[in-house]
């Protein structure tokens, strides 16, 4: 069944070659308008910042040290938010001092959850002593977790751990 039934065809106007390549290309490069106050897409990547209290300090830690290589985006109690999940872990080996003391303290650092599970950018936000930095470092290369998830969707996100050494709860590594 023929959805156009006519006995007689229309010629559309000519136009002259160059200035049809010219619209195209105008229309081509010609940008969207944009809402007010709506931001421009960067080339950085996105990783998401989950926030459980508002004005803590580690989110302005945060901001600044991740925002300078990613877009860091801020989740408030958003339902369809599942979390990152660490698969593979493993707590740094003792560490003892010039005169063979075992250092004690606690280590926190901040890290990202990219969406295939690696852990990377760590940086050392809270720490009793520096000899406890390198450890922690080196053994975040090992981890491994399953990436946060978005309406369904594996996304990079910032994650904080707490590694305590020394006396006390040994050896415990904590997720607040």
């Amino acid at each position: 069944m023929a959805l156009f039934a006519s006995s007689s065809t229309r010629k559309l106007p000519a136009f002259p070659r160059g200035l049809v390549l010219v619209l195209l290309a105008a229309t081509a490069l010609a940008q969207t308008p944009r809402a007010e106050g709506q931001k421009e897409h960067s080339a950085k990547p996105r990783v998401y910042n989950l926030i459980y209290k508002e004005a803590e300090p580690i989110d302005q830690l945060i901001r600044e040290r991740l925002g300078r290589k990613y877009d860091v985006i801020e989740l408030r109690n958003h339902q369809t938010y599942v979390e990152a999940k660490l698969t593979k872990t493993r707590f740094p080996n003792p560490i003892f001092d010039r005169d063979n003391v075992e250092v004690s303290g606690s280590v926190r650092v901040c890290f990202v959850i990219t969406t295939d599970g690696r852990l990377v950018d760590p940086f050392i936000y809270g720490a009793a002593n520096p000899l406890l930095h390198a450890p922690v470092l080196n053994v975040l290369n090992e981890f491994r977790a399953v990436p946060a998830k978005l309406n369904g969707a594996p996304i990079a996100t910032v994650e904080a751990l707490k590694f305590t050494f020394g006396d006390g709860p040994r050896r415990r590594l904590d997720t607040n």
